[in-house]
């Protein structure tokens, strides 16, 4: 099956952004939060669900074995982190659009907090996910002589 190893490697790289990118836009709507803003974070963050319900699908379709089970323990520690990532994501999600139909502040300063907590695991993802399959450019791995 390689369509859904293809389709997680095209769809893999913009949900990473758009995790960090709401973080960070979260943090300056703490100090400047404008209507505009929470729109934005709000469609921005369903967009970024969505597209990490795609990445994380196609990679545990993708994965060998069921669920993922038979890869190595790299491969193993990225979909771990994955569905980390996308657990927060969506916590953050639905808090977030909560807190901004019913105009609840502290919830939409926890989401901005667990979205903080998800461009980590994101970050986690990642590595895991680039050192699995491109070992060699690691700069801290064992080198063979």
């Amino acid at each position: 099956m390689v369509w859904p190893e293809y389709l997680h490697h095209l769809s893999v790289h913009f949900p990473i952004v758009l995790a960090m990118v709401l973080a960070a836009i979260g943090l300056y709507s703490l100090k400047r939060d404008t209507p505009e803003l929470r729109t934005l974070i709000r469609w921005t963050g369903w967009t970024t669900l969505a597209l990490t319900t795609v990445a994380l699908v196609s990679g545990i379709i993708a994965a060998p074995g069921w669920f993922g089970g038979d890869g190595s323990p790299e491969l193993t520690h990225h979909r771990d982190l994955a569905i980390t990532a996308w657990c927060t994501i969506a916590l953050a999600t639905y808090a977030y659009d909560h807190g901004h139909r019913h105009d609840i502040r502290d919830l939409r300063t926890f989401a901005i907090t667990i979205w903080l907590v998800a461009t980590f695991a994101v970050i986690g993802t990642g590595h895991w996910g680039g050192s699995t399959l491109h070992p060699e450019s690691v700069p801290w791995a064992a080198q063979e002589p």
